[in-house]
């Protein structure tokens, strides 16, 4: 019975870990926060770029883009991938040490586009 019961719960942590492993993607976590929005707000890349963002949202922002440089891009080349999370990195760096050509900097660096196109995984085509 103290067997069973050891058994079930290492399979119960295994699971759990695993399932939080699967829930923390640094890519899809700061997509989330920093570039969507619900209809009708602003997303908070586009507050950076207007000045209006929070200190906290930059912050925040910076944050999760810190976490995606540490990631490998789902394709293409990671030196390239690494090089855009930099400027990016940086650009929003200067946003949050409010140096005044921080925005367009962020604004340059945050070219969606040019990511997605070299290093999105473009998602599975529908069933017929």
């Amino acid at each position: 019975m103290k067997r069973q019961t050891i058994t079930a719960l290492t399979v119960t942590v295994i699971a759990a870990s695993l399932a939080w492993a699967e829930e923390t993607n640094a890519i899809k976590d700061a997509m989330k926060y920093a570039h969507k929005a619900p209809q009708g707000e602003k997303k908070i890349n586009e507050k950076i770029v207007d000045g209006t963002a929070t200190d906290e949202e930059v912050t925040k922002t910076l944050t999760l883009y810190k976490a995606i440089g540490d990631t490998k891009p789902p394709k293409g080349d990671p030196a390239a991938f690494k090089d855009k999370m930099a400027r990016l990195i940086a650009a929003t760096e200067e946003v949050a040490a409010k140096k005044p050509d921080g925005p367009a900097h962020y604004k340059e660096a945050v070219n969606c586009k040019a990511c997605h196109s070299e290093h999105k995984m473009a998602p599975p085509a529908p069933a017929k």
